[in-house]
């Protein structure tokens, strides 16, 4: 890539969750989204990208941010299994191993600046030349932003981090009329944040999306969708034309989603198949992930995540690393065969951690990580005894038809991915 201005750089990223390519080029060709539309002929290209493995926002954002692969950041879900142990643990900045870009950025004298917001896996909130506040999952807001003294004027204009999504189960109404207030105050913060200082680098994420899909994906053909896109789409093009006057020409544009999204058509608790065949064994009176008992081969975590029971990295393991390789293929084999209630292929693909993470965490990564068909979302629930469910989601993660919008003379490589973006952004400052 190469950047020919000598001009002090600048950039606007904006990322939108969850926003399958499919679903934004039909709202842009139909007139959903005019004011984007209008911004793609001034020199800008959609493209269709890779999320991450898993394709889940805490790894996919995680990816975004360091342009690593999570064999190098350490993150692979929103939740791990704590060494040597059964305890879950929730993930968050403190597990990221590998720096975001705009810190390796800093460090080397490229930015004065940056502005960072609604980014998720960015809590709690970290150092930064600038301003952080940390996207989903934000459970104190006082530890969400950096530095803190900008906590009371982010209060003073109503700001949240998320919106109640559990109101999905009694009230889908109240969720829904949540959806578009949240995005209405978070375009005018970042607009107001924006104004507020001399940024080198600006980072908005938009997440009401993600909560929308999850929710109402059925209903993307009606007028459900569109009062959030059309404020989508002036959210974008208000920080767009705001970056412009404050700016000039010449800076660097680019939107982005973690992961597409498709209908969801069942759930499919790998935990419960696997114990059907006989590849997990569970101690009934213990809870969650506790429950993995004596004799198992192999269980599995959010979101097709599958773990070998050895014997060296869990109390009860007994698999030894010489048997490692026949156990995956066996598992691999009995996944290969699942098949939902019509017959319809599960698993569209089973990748070897080997094959797809590289770095110093590889140990740590799941041995297997499952991409299912269009429509099955895989869970690692051990309390479900039946192997598909149903529940409220209408929507579910895909691997593959994230978004990126980039410079038209930007071109994308050709297998690309969640981890481009950030190459796109440190080549840009660097050059």
């Amino acid at each position: 890539m190469k950047w020919f201005s000598k001009k002090r750089k600048r950039a606007l990223v904006i990322g939108i969750d969850g926003v399958p390519h499919s679903l934004l080029d039909t709202f842009i060709k139909n007139g959903t989204m005019p004011k984007l539309n209008q911004i793609l002929t001034q020199g800008f290209t959609l493209h269709s990208m890779n999320a991450s493995l898993p394709e889940i926002s805490s790894v996919s954002w995680t990816s975004f941010m360091t342009g690593v692969n999570p064999g190098q950041h350490g993150i692979f879900g929103f939740t791990h299994l704590q060494p040597a142990s059964y305890k879950l643990h929730f993930t968050n900045s403190r597990d990221m191993r590998s720096p975001p870009f705009w810190q390796t950025l800093s460090k080397q004298g490229k930015l004065n600046k940056t502005l960072v917001i609604n980014v998720p896996s960015t809590y709690p909130a970290f150092p930064i030349e600038g301003l952080l506040v940390s996207g989903f999952v934000a459970v104190d807001f006082e530890k969400a932003v950096y530095p803190s003294s900008y906590v009371p004027l982010l209060r003073s204009m109503n700001y949240i981090i998320d919106v109640e999504a559990e109101k999905a189960r009694t009230d889908k109404k109240a969720l829904y009329a949540d959806i578009l207030q949240s995005l209405s105050v978070r375009r005018k913060v970042f607009l107001d944040l924006f104004d507020r200082e001399a940024w080198d680098l600006c980072v908005f994420c938009i997440t009401e999306t993600d909560r929308l899909h999850h929710f109402f994906f059925n209903e993307k053909e009606s007028d459900t969708f569109e009062k959030p896109y059309r404020a989508i789409d002036e959210m974008t093009s208000d920080l767009y034309t705001a970056a412009k006057k404050k700016w000039g020409e010449d800076f660097l544009f680019m939107i982005l989603s973690d992961h597409g999204f498709s209908l969801l058509e069942r759930e499919v608790n790998l935990n419960a198949y696997l114990q059907k065949t006989g590849l997990l064994k569970l101690d009934p009176s213990k809870e969650y992930y506790e429950k993995i008992d004596s004799g198992t081969l192999a269980f599995a975590m959010d979101p097709g995540r599958v773990y070998v029971h050895y014997e060296n990295r869990f109390p009860k393991g007994h698999v030894t690393l010489d048997q490692g390789r026949q156990i995956r293929e066996q598992v691999k084999a009995m996944l290969s065969d699942l098949k939902a209630e019509d017959g319809t292929p599960v698993i569209y693909s089973i990748f070897e951690k080997e094959k797809i993470y590289q770095g110093p965490y590889l140990e740590q990564a799941p041995d297997l990580v499952c991409v299912p068909n269009v429509g099955y979302d895989l869970k690692g629930n051990m309390r479900k005894e039946e192997v598909f469910t149903s529940d409220i989601f209408t929507g579910m993660h895909t691997w593959n038809n994230a978004v990126l919008i980039l410079p038209s003379h930007i071109k994308p490589e050709s297998s690309m991915n969640i981890e481009f973006p950030a190459q796109v952004i440190l080549d840009y400052f660097s050059s």
